[in-house]
């Protein structure tokens, strides 16, 4: 049963979004999709524009026109003779698959608009005797990623079954279903119970709940958002090795590609961005039951896919994390992703995106039409207003990669480092031991050059890092009876620090404290808290300061957004009431006798500190300093300060400020002093009476602290 002709229709929700989109745009916006099926062989041109026109005919949402009727959009189903064909003729040309692409992009640049009919374009490009492109370009209100996978099988369908013979009345009985039944079944969804049910799913998981704070709006790019006119492209092919190591971690993970995927996606822009919990944009079909699979229209939803991701987890977990999420968000599909923007309080004018669209079409590109085959090429899935990564199968079995950005956003070099760096990423994440965490996984393309530093070659790193802990070891080698770290009454030497770390670090790793992990630490400045970062080192992890003076919320935050499980507390204070959290002393008197040597465990590669923001200007962010960047760091001081062993340093900077890495450590590279100020950091003229009494020789001041001094 056809729809009904002339009747004005409602929109479908999904094809409101963009209506209205362009209607308050200030200019076109780049919604225009298209794709090429390459054929090669035996084809007839007439009876492929017999298959084209049939193909309109059936689907009745490639021939809608839109109007608008006191102020509200409609549509309208209008008679078409046939889909519009261009032909054109480049097998003259001395690069005709060059010359044909350029006038592809050239026609995909030029948007479609709302008020044309059709909004479709289609052009047969001959490039030799036996080999034609297909392209068809349509606006994204007509259909969606998913109709793509009915309308090209569909098409080759029918210029099959033409080139047999069949008659119309053949085809009818396997006509496309009638387009007003996409928009009868979203009409039920709305007027059913199932949108408070999907509501209350996505407040929830949108909002900040007892096991962390709400997920954030992340991207990729620093600069403000912007409409979507056009976009830049770069793609990869992965290798069959490279693709099999993918299925072969999918297959472990009990998961599906696409979930491997979002997975690996979620994981990547955390690590870019340093958000605790950084939302996605997951493209979903919206369809459920089996018409609604099988007519094509613009149905698809866009909604935030939350994956709490930790630098101690195992990509089994993350896949597990992934495999949840993506569940959840498919059970409650059809509820609109602009609705729940509304729902958490985003304003209308707020153009950010949930976060980077992950897209993957899990879709045969191999047609056949009759004794031509046909592979599909994507060109554009539509507007891009931020950053799309699409994921397609290849006709050899291996999987494609199209990184699209919106060129207000990100220039063409920012994107092709992301897509190479993405692509080693997800080398390294198959590649990654099923017991190692995810802070193990890198985060540069093989060959990236680091700055200044040259190009970063992973073998010398390996084989030419020595990190703190060991540096240390060496030094209470040779000088085992050096003082170490002192606060002006008491102090440790060099042996006695390694084995107060070595407690730390045992203590620890009997806890369950994994490498990789964060272990946050809330005490004083001391001779303890030294100890603990090395021991904390030792054992493998990253250490996260909290300030004790800070209010138990932000605390509070900080353990929930670093992921830390363990806390090592010194004596003066009490582990806060945290979920999970596992609490242990910094100093034990067992400390002192332990005979045990300090492990080495960790690579230049893995965390050394986790240090947050104040969060004056929002949100706090944490950054994640790499083990290697911390002792280039200390190594940078020594030479500027010219540091030589016995030398002292005055640790003087809050725990929480990055100042304090290079005042308490620097000078344990060198057998150097570290002499903690305690109380004095605050006091002008204890702090300098100490320094020339003690003939420090290194102090670091604010320039009011050093003001009140002269005073």
């Amino acid at each position: 049963m056809t729809t009904n002709r002339g009747a004005v229709l409602p929109l479908t929700a999904a094809q409101a979004e963009i209506w209205f989109d362009e209607q308050f745009a200030t200019g076109p916006l780049g919604y225009n999709m298209a794709d090429y099926i390459d054929l090669r062989g035996p084809l007839d041109t007439g009876l492929l524009e017999r298959a084209l026109h049939r193909l309109g005919h059936e689907a009745e949402g490639l021939r809608v026109q839109f109007v608008e009727e006191a102020g509200a959009p409609g549509q309208i189903i209008r008679p078409l003779a046939r889909l519009p064909l261009r032909t054109l003729d480049f097998s003259g040309e001395p690069d005709p698959l060059g010359a044909a692409g350029r006038w592809m992009r050239a026609d995909h640049a030029d948007p479609l608009r709302i008020t044309d009919f059709p909004l479709f374009r289609g052009a047969l490009l001959t490039l030799g005797p036996e080999h034609h492109l297909l392209y068809l370009c349509m606006h994204h209100i007509l259909a969606d990623g998913f109709s793509r996978a009915l309308l090209y099988p569909k098409l080759a369908a029918l210029y099959t079954r033409l080139a047999a013979g069949e008659d119309d009345a053949a085809l009818d009985a396997d006509a496309i279903p009638a387009f007003h039944r996409l928009l009868d079944g979203e009409r039920r969804y709305l007027e059913s119970r199932h949108v408070d049910r999907d509501r209350a799913y996505w407040t929830g998981r949108l909002t900040a709940s007892g096991d962390g704070p709400a997920p954030e709006l992340v991207s990729l790019s620093d600069r403000d958002p912007a409409p979507g006119r056009s976009a830049l492209r770069h793609t990869t092919r992965l290798g069959p090795e490279a693709t099999e190591a993918l299925r072969d971690l999918a297959r472990t993970g009990k998961v599906t590609l696409p979930v491997l995927m979002v997975g690996a996606m979620a994981a990547y822009t955390q690590r870019v961005t340093g958000a605790a919990e950084p939302l996605l944009t997951l493209p979903v079909t919206g369809r459920t039951g089996a018409v609604a699979r099988e007519i094509p229209g613009m149905l698809a939803n866009y909604l935030p896919l939350a994956v709490r991701v930790r630098p101690e987890l195992t990509a089994r977990q993350l896949l597990r994390r992934a495999w949840t999420e993506v569940s959840g968000a498919l059970k409650h599909q059809r509820y609109r992703g602009d609705r729940i923007r509304r729902d958490i309080g985003l304003r209308t004018d707020d153009r950010r995106v949930f976060g980077p669209f992950i897209n993957v079409l899990n879709q045969d590109p191999a047609l056949a039409f009759g004794d031509c085959p046909g592979t599909v090429v994507n060109l554009s899935t539509g507007i891009v207003n931020d950053l799309i990564v699409t994921v397609l199968n290849t006709v050899d079995g291996t999987m494609e990669i199209h990184l699209d950005g919106n060129p207000e956003l990100y220039t063409d070099a920012e994107l092709a480092a992301h897509l190479a760096r993405f692509e080693a990423f997800l080398a390294d994440l198959a590649a990654l031991p099923a017991d190692q965490p995810l802070a193990r996984v890198g985060l540069r393309a093989p060959g990236e050059p680091v700055g200044l530093l040259g190009t970063w070659d992973p073998e010398a790193e390996r084989a030419g890092y020595e990190g703190l802990v060991e540096r240390v070891r060496a030094v209470a080698a040779r000088t085992p009876d050096a003082v170490a770290v002192t606060d002006g009454t008491a102090g440790v030497t060099y042996r006695e620090l390694l084995t107060r770390a070595a407690g730390v670090a045992a203590r620890l790793t009997a806890a369950g404290f994994r490498p990789g992990s964060v272990a946050a630490m809330l005490a004083d400045p001391g001779v303890p808290f030294v100890a603990g970062v090395l021991g904390v080192l030792a054992a493998g992890g990253a250490y996260l300061p909290l300030d004790p003076a800070a209010p138990a919320a932000r605390n509070a935050s900080l353990l929930a957004d670093s992921g830390a499980r363990h806390l090592l507390t010194g004596g003066a204070y009490d582990a806060p009431d945290h979920p999970g959290l596992t609490a242990l002393p910094l100093a034990d008197p067992s400390d002192t006798t332990r005979t045990t040597e300090l492990p080495c465990v960790g690579g230049g590669l893995d965390l050394a500190y986790v240090m947050f923001t104040s969060g004056s200007t929002g949100r706090p962010k944490g950054a994640m300093v790499q083990r290697s960047g911390m002792v280039n760091h200390l190594w940078a001081k020594v030479g500027d300060l010219e540091l030589v062993a016995g030398e002292s340093v005055v640790q003087n900077a809050p725990l929480t400020f990055d100042v304090s890495v290079w005042q308490m450590l620097a000078p344990l590279l060198v057998g150097g002093t570290v002499r903690v100020a305690g109380e004095l950091a605050a006091d002008p003229s204890g702090l300098f009476g100490m320094v020339a009494r003690e003939r420090v020789a290194v102090l670091e001041v604010v320039p009011s602290l050093l003001r009140a001094a002269l005073d």
